[in-house]
């Protein structure tokens, strides 16, 4: 019976992989007829709009546009025109049929703060493919191995996304307080404060100008520079950004000398990094000695599984009415990964 769901299981799965294809290969991306329609309306608007021109604007308006698309806009701001590749088109309309409609926000929210340029409906369709191929792949040698690669091709993106999150995060304070710098600088030199987000913006390597050249452009664009920052600090998710954050909306408020409270947060924050610096040292030597502790279990048994691999192996095979020996590998790893977060709790001291 058990063979009989797996079979109409792997055949249901294949089925809906297959209707799937076919429709990511003969179907229109949503929206597709709305942008051609806007991109017609577009084009006639502007051939409309030379005409009045005189010769030499129009000239001048060639250059500055194709100065801008060039130099101008952010990855984030640019929109693809034209024709949309193959794989895309298939992660597109695979995606939109998958994606639930209320983790849609949240799932792009969370590819933008990791900085990776996918869109919600292509991460779930690469996530549901990956799942469907390395179940297919594994099923063959063994069902279990099947179940086990369609939980890992379905989660292991996830985890790639809190990496890169992470690290893009790390990336963000390290540089915090060079533009904190570069920001007081700007202000004592008479620029206003918007200046010197601009100045920075250009100066500053990534993430740190692309973020405040988005919040640059949104204001630009209407948003209130209360709100662009407040969206700054939700991307972003730094608390030494927050701090920043914090104090220049209440300097807006209530005024003061933005420099001046620049310099002090910059030092603020100089005084926490050396802080962190000092109990990372301090606590170096108890997490190191917690990963060997922890690891130390199973380089003990890969020994004796080296030496000896069947005395090792009726542990697997041990029956005692209910019990089953692998019972103890399971309570085993369970007391191991609670000790391990404890332990990191203890180390892990805040600033």
């Amino acid at each position: 019976m058990s063979v009989e769901l797996i079979f109409v299981g792997v055949v249901g799965i294949g089925t809906l992989a297959f209707v799937l294809l076919l429709f990511s290969i003969f179907g229109k991306p949503p929206g597709e007829d709305v942008r051609a329609r806007m991109e017609q309306y577009l084009v006639e608007s502007e051939m409309a709009a030379r005409a009045y021109m005189p010769p030499e604007d129009v000239d001048d308006e060639r250059d500055e546009a194709r100065q801008s698309s060039s130099e101008g806009d952010d990855d984030w701001l640019r929109e693809t025109r034209g024709e949309t590749s193959g794989i895309k088109k298939v992660l597109h309309n695979v995606g939109s049929l998958i994606t639930p409609r209320g983790q849609a926000a949240r799932i792009a929210e969370n590819l933008a703060k990791a900085d990776i340029p996918l869109k919600a409906n292509e991460f779930m369709a690469i996530k549901f493919l990956a799942a469907v191929v390395l179940f297919a792949v594994l099923f063959l040698k063994h069902p279990t191995l099947g179940i086990l690669g369609a939980l890992l091709g379905f989660f292991v993106p996830n985890i790639v996304v809190k990496i890169k999150k992470a690290q893009r995060v790390a990336a963000f304070n390290e540089q915090i307080l060079d533009c904190l710098i570069m920001l007081s600088n700007g202000l004592k030199a008479g620029y206003s404060f918007l200046q010197a987000m601009e100045m920075v913006s250009r100066e500053a390597p990534a993430p740190m100008s692309t973020e405040l050249r988005r919040v640059l452009k949104e204001n630009s664009l209407g948003m209130n520079l209360e709100d662009a920052l407040r969206g700054l600090n939700n991307r972003v998710e730094s608390e030494d950004w927050d701090l920043v954050t914090t104090v220049v909306l209440i300097q807006r408020q209530v005024g003061g000398n933005l420099a001046e409270i620049l310099d002090k947060i910059g030092f603020t924050i100089r005084q926490r990094m050396r802080i962190k610096g000092d109990i990372q040292t301090k606590t170096a030597q108890a997490k190191i000695s917690g990963l060997l502790v922890g690891s130390l279990p199973f380089f003990i048994g890969g020994a004796i599984y080296i030496l000896n691999p069947g005395f090792i192996m009726k542990i697997f095979t041990f029956k005692q009415g209910a019990f089953r020996g692998w019972y103890v590998i399971v309570g085993g790893l369970i007391w191991e990964a609670i000790g391990m977060f404890f332990m990191m709790k203890i180390v892990d001291i805040e600033v």
